[in-house]
């Protein structure tokens, strides 16, 4: 038997067991590569290049769950994901994302496959910060001996990228409806399609509309914008009589903060700010009670920097807004939300802000006793 019969074999058996797999798997050119590096398999969202010595020595059920394997990689984008990040180790990130899911799907991992219940449910993006974190070295470009995901193109080629994006999104859709169809499609694989079908709501989007929705667009010379005053140019910043004049920013600096997603929503913040929609910022760094505050005028460069780290409660702050800022507009709380004292609900509007573990933010998000929540998610929302 022959490399090429083996891999013909496993996408035959897959498309019988495992349709979603297999529909995926058939869609790819299969390449052989004896010279490959990593000298296993890989992909990069249109072709499977393989090493003939490697495929040789897997077993039926081994072959298998490597095609399953490295079509996952292309239904997750692992491909068209990596931008910067260290190749063997977005491998091994890619890896762990993708194993849980196929031991999950009864499917038999070869020995040296990675395997580890902590990244269950977590994005290759994320799993990579924490091997990252614990200081994890890559072994080779193929760590876990499972099959690699190349590179489908290049980071910043954003055509081709949209492009590989559309491709694969269309044969994964295709591919559920053909299992679903024949009655193929376990519970555990119909939650994976929906997660990635799922549209995605971009929290950038709802951040601005929540600032947008408590306010009226209009123009006023009352209070000239100082971001342009040492141009020699006087222009207007944005007044009405229910404009938002006042935000304030609540940073929960009790846990371990997401600096990454703290330097994003600052940015988004800041956008609103310079566009003039704001007049008036108010940042409070708080744990169980709050430790420091910093005001900024229109024109001013927002620099969140948080500090210190305690138990968490929202009521002492709260209580600071409703006496020292009674004109808040809007409060928006940057928090991971492990928290059991929210304290009274204020008179403004509030937006949960919340960064941390993805898998538990709509959990936490839903025992919230007012206000309205936003995922803070900087990176992938699938594996």
């Amino acid at each position: 038997m022959t490399p090429a019969d083996k891999i013909l074999i496993a996408r035959t058996s897959l498309l019988w067991d495992h349709p979603f797999f297999g529909s995926l798997a058939v869609q790819l050119d299969v390449i052989e590569k004896p010279d490959l590096d990593p000298p296993t398999m890989a992909t990069d969202g249109r072709r499977l290049f393989y090493k003939p010595e490697f495929v040789m020595k897997l077993s039926k059920p081994e072959m298998i769950f490597v095609m399953a394997h490295e079509v996952l990689h292309n239904a997750f984008e692992h491909h068209i994901r990596r931008q910067s990040r260290e190749p063997g180790l977005w491998n091994m990130a890619c890896d762990y994302a993708i194993n849980g899911e196929l031991v999950e799907a009864k499917l038999t991992m070869p020995k040296m496959g990675l395997l580890d219940k902590r990244f269950t449910g977590l994005s290759a993006e994320e799993i990579y910060r924490i091997l990252q974190d614990e200081g994890a070295k890559a072994r080779g470009g193929d760590p876990g001996g499972c099959g690699a995901v190349i590179d489908g193109c290049g980071a910043h080629d954003e055509a081709e990228i949209a492009q590989l994006r559309a491709e694969i999104q269309m044969q994964v859709r295709q591919a559920a409806a053909i299992a679903k169809g024949i009655g193929k499609l376990p519970g555990g694989i119909q939650r994976l399609v929906d997660r990635l079908t799922t549209p995605v709501v971009d929290w950038r989007s709802v951040l601005r509309r929540f600032i947008d929705g408590i306010r009226t667009s209009d123009y006023s010379w009352m209070r000239p914008n100082r971001r342009f005053l040492q141009s020699g140019f006087v222009l207007p910043s944005m007044r009405a009589d229910e404009a938002i004049t006042h935000l304030v920013v609540a940073i929960d600096t009790s846990g371990s903060i997401d600096d990454k997603a703290l330097v994003t929503f600052a940015s988004e913040v800041n956008g609103a700010f310079g566009d003039g929609m704001i007049d008036k910022v108010t940042v409070i760094y708080a744990d169980a009670a709050v430790a420091r505050v910093e005001e900024f005028e229109t024109g001013d460069e927002l620099d969140m920097r948080p500090e210190g780290g305690g138990g968490t409660a929202f009521s002492d702050t709260f209580r600071w807004i409703a006496k020292n800022v009674p004109d808040a507009s809007a409060i928006i709380y940057f928090t991971d939300l492990y928290v059991c004292d929210f304290g009274d609900e204020p008179s403004s509007p509030v937006l949960w802000a919340v960064y941390g573990d993805s898998r538990e933010m709509d959990a936490l998000i839903a025992k919230t006793p007012f206000g309205e929540g936003i995922k803070i998610i900087t990176e992938g929302r699938v594996p």
